[in-house]
């Protein structure tokens, strides 16, 4: 997805307004002005955010991924940096949407991150059906894949720290309290290793 992005900054096809930020943990990313009702689109140069609706996680974004192109008007969405920081590229979506009709390569683009959406979309669907258990342990190696780092065990990928017991509540929809007895479960019989904020996931 960094083609898009450079697509978008790239002036030479059609110049749209755009503005870098950098952020730090905790920030949020409005993705409508609540007094001029602009909507906006976030492309992502580095760090990794949380696409939130409400209090529930939808999904995770990092390098060279947008948010704000799919909005519910029933409940307000917004981004929340999970990384220690972050830099962004800031858009009106109404002028991404009248560089993309632009050119071919553009839509193309445009229909690619489409899809990369509505497949991650469609897989948490799936896995959000199950039991607890098979629930956690599936979006666990989703998120590792993912996002996951090299541990010292080759077998398993290192969780970052900032996928806290409250994130993972929020994006499986599981309570705290159980959310807890899961993740000792798991650890139990061998599929995680969990010990306070670090969480090892085995393939």
């Amino acid at each position: 997805m960094q083609k898009f992005l450079t697509f978008l900054l790239d002036d030479a096809i059609m110049p749209i307004k755009s503005e870098q930020q950098y952020l730090h943990k905790g920030d949020k990313l409005d993705l409508e002005d609540a007094i001029s009702k602009s909507h906006y689109i976030f492309g992502i140069s580095d760090g990794i955010i949380a696409v939130h609706r409400g209090d529930t996680i939808l999904d995770f974004s990092t390098t060279d991924h947008f948010i704000g192109f799919y909005t519910d008007n029933d409940s307000p969405m917004h981004g929340e940096v999970l990384s220690k920081t972050a830099t962004v590229w800031k858009f009106e979506l109404q002028d991404v949407f009248a560089k993309i009709s632009l050119t071919r390569n553009g839509f193309l683009l445009y229909n690619k991150h489409a899809m990369n959406i509505h497949d991650s979309l469609m897989k948490k669907i799936s896995i959000m059906k199950l039991n607890n258990p098979n629930k956690l342990i599936l979006s666990l190696r989703w998120l590792a894949s993912r996002f996951g780092e090299s541990s010292t065990d080759q077998e398993a990928r290192r969780l970052p720290v900032f996928f806290t017991k409250k994130i993972l509540s929020d994006y499986t929809g599981i309570r705290l309290s159980s959310l807890t007895l899961t993740l000792n479960k798991l650890h139990d019989e061998g599929k995680i290793m969990y010990s306070r904020r670090v969480i090892l996931v085995y393939a």
